[in-house]
């Protein structure tokens, strides 16, 4: 028997009602269909809007990143140096959503460091990458994932997910 608790949830959206228990899962999905049903545009809406699936990022991160007291650690490094950084910093925001790691945002010296790659090739890399919309600039010489990032992650995690899937 599982004792994962479960998630309950009472809607009400004009004179429409509805109550959801089970899995977070199921219910979010209950939840979706429901305002789906009541609310047609929502979808339209939902299927026009962009929002990281942390689920799904985090487990095609399994066996590529690994997170430790010290921070997130890259453990599959042979990637052109591009992916390493992308992934490195999908790492590290997926990191902080779940709270693993304090930071979203790392800097050209840290990305070196994670992706064994030189800081010549890293600052390189990362300037053509802020030119294309992948990551941002923020602060003091530090770099974050953007929502563009994130879309090329998943792009180059799904290849990888195929690569080894041949293996």
């Amino acid at each position: 028997m599982d004792n994962q608790p479960s998630l309950k949830v009472h809607v009400e959206f004009g004179d429409a009602k509805a109550d959801f228990e089970g899995n977070p899962d199921d219910v979010a999905k209950a939840f979706l269909t429901f305002l789906n049903k009541i609310h047609p545009t929502f979808e339209l809406a939902q299927r026009l809007t962009f929002n990281p699936d942390l689920a799904k990022l985090s487990e095609g991160l399994v066996g590529i990143l690994k997170f430790t007291p010290e921070g997130a650690i890259l453990v599959f490094t042979e990637l052109p140096a591009d992916e390493a950084i992308i992934l490195s910093l999908v790492g590290v925001y997926v990191g902080s959503r779940l709270g693993r790691v304090t930071n979203d945002a790392m800097s050209a010296n840290g990305l070196s460091k994670m992706t064994g790659k030189a800081l010549k090739t890293i600052s390189n890399q990362l300037a053509w990458m802020v030119d294309y919309g992948l990551v941002e600039r923020v602060g003091r010489g530090e770099y974050r994932i953007t929502s563009i990032g994130i879309m090329r992650s998943e792009k180059i995690l799904q290849e990888l997910k195929t690569e080894r899937e041949k293996i």
